[in-house]
Parts: structure tokens; C-alpha cells; sequence
């Protein structure tokens, strides 16, 4: 098991921030905490689909490992909080994550398309988003945090484009997915941009680990055109129908 991320234990910059400010930035990562806690629930359940799937040992391996990677995330997360804000409340325990059920399609596809939902676009649009908060960090604490988390985040996209690839699907199921494509897009990146998950953000504090909204959309649309659309023809996948849906998508 890999090592836990040790903080600075001083950080002038954090330090010079006003309560405010600290609350604010304290709340965002107690959030984030608890997000990376449910975001391992659903590797974990994505790990027993995957062994239905039929999906090879490297890709299982790094499954099992993305579940502990996402509670070390929680861990971390909760200890950069706690350096802004003092100590916290403990993690709540999360439910065990159902699997997502596509009725349309066969449990071959639906077990894919969880792998391209759950991984390879919303953990690419994630390696995406703290990219870009890294390349704005201000402190020492939020560089290293953030920098740890990053590693992991390329790995665990790579599990759901491994699926994608795999010759486990068929012709006709890669049809499928490419048709599903874009209600799969819809769904992973109105949860990024959703209101409602971005109520702690709209007061950010820069360089703290955060976009604001703007950013963010901007983000979203590039990461999406640049990375996760084009990578689908990689991945022997047709690509239009998430084109198309793409062309639709209102830009900032």
C-alpha cells in the first residue's frame, strides 16, 4: 500500500490568507474529502464489473488499487482542510455504490459504458481540473496535495479506456456504445457543472485548489474537445455522435 502524503508542516502562504479566506478554502477541500471517499465506493464497484466484464489482470490490478488510492485521497484531502481550518469533523461513512444499469444494451455494454462514464471521461475531465489548479497553486500545501492526486487520477482514466479498447467488445457493441456516447458525456459533465456542486466555489480563493465557474466551463470544453473526443477513435470508437453532441454543447 502506498504511503500517505506528508503535508508541510508550515506554510507561510496559508498562513497569511484572513479567516475567511481559510474557512472558505477549508470547507472546499472538506467537501472534496468526502467526494474522494464516495469516488472509491464506486471503484470498488466498478472492480466487481469489471470482473464480470472479463477485463485483464493489469487493468483489475489497477481497479483494486484505485479504490485505496481514492480513501488515501479522502485522507489527504481532509489534512489540507485541517491546515487551513483547524481540525474538522471525521469522514462520513459512505454506502457501497451501485453499479449504473443501461437497460438498452447487453451487460457486456453496460459494464463498458460504467468504464467510460465512471473512468476514462470523468476521471480524464478530473486529471483536467486539477491541472489546472496545480498550475494556479499558491502554497506549498495545495501544490503537494494536488500533485499526489494528479498521478493517480492519470492512472485511474487509463482503467476506463483500457475497457474501451478491449476486444472483449464486439462490433456491434462498439456501435453501441459510440450511439450512447453522448448521453454518457451529458450525464458526467453536468455533474462537473451542476449548480449545485459548485455552491462552495463561488467564492473562490485563488491559487487554493479551485476554479471558479468560468474557468471551470472553459476547462470542461477544452478537455473535451482536445482530449476525450478525439480519444475515441483511439479506442477503435466512432467518434461522431460525440461530435455532433459536442457541436451542440453551448460554450461559455
Amino acid at each position: 500500500m502506498r504511503r500517505q502524503v506528508i503535508l508541510p508542516v508550515v506554510d507561510a502562504a496559508i498562513d497569511a490568507l484572513d479567516e475567511a479566506s481559510r474557512h472558505t478554502v477549508g470547507l472546499l477541500w472538506s467537501v472534496r474529502a468526502q467526494n474522494e471517499l464516495k469516488t472509491s465506493s464506486v471503484f470498488a464497484s466498478l472492480h466487481r464489473e469489471l470482473m464480470a466484464f472479463g477485463a485483464p489482470l493489469p487493468v483489475l490490478e489497477m481497479c483494486a488499487q484505485a479504490v485505496s488510492d481514492e480513501v488515501r485521497h479522502a485522507i489527504l484531502c481532509a489534512d489540507v482542510a485541517a491546515r487551513y481550518e483547524g481540525p474538522r469533523a471525521p469522514l462520513q461513512a459512505v454506502a457501497p455504490a451501485e453499479a449504473p444499469s443501461f437497460s438498452v444494451c447487453s451487460a457486456q455494454v453496460s459494464r463498458a459504458l460504467f468504464a467510460a462514464l465512471h473512468s476514462a471521461i470523468n476521471e480524464t475531465l478530473a486529471t483536467s481540473y486539477l491541472a489546472a489548479c496545480l498550475e494556479q497553486a499558491r502554497t506549498e500545501t495545495v501544490t503537494t496535495a494536488l500533485r499526489h492526486i494528479i498521478a493517480d487520477e492519470v492512472r485511474h482514466a487509463r482503467i476506463g479506456w483500457a475497457v474501451l479498447a478491449s476486444d472483449k467488445l464486439s462490433d456491434a457493441n462498439r456501435r453501441v456504445i459510440s450511439n450512447t456516447l453522448p448521453s454518457l458525456l451529458e450525464i458526467c459533465v453536468g455533474a462537473w457543472l451542476a449548480e449545485t456542486a459548485c455552491d462552495v466555489e463561488q467564492a473562490v480563493v485563488p491559487g487554493q485548489g479551485s476554479l471558479c465557474q468560468t474557468e471551470l466551463h472553459s476547462l470542461v470544453e477544452d478537455a473535451l474537445g482536445n482530449v476525450v473526443i478525439p480519444g475515441l477513435s483511439h479506442v477503435r470508437l466512432d467518434p461522431a455522435p460525440a461530435q455532433a453532441w459536442f457541436a451542440r454543447w453551448p460554450r461559455t
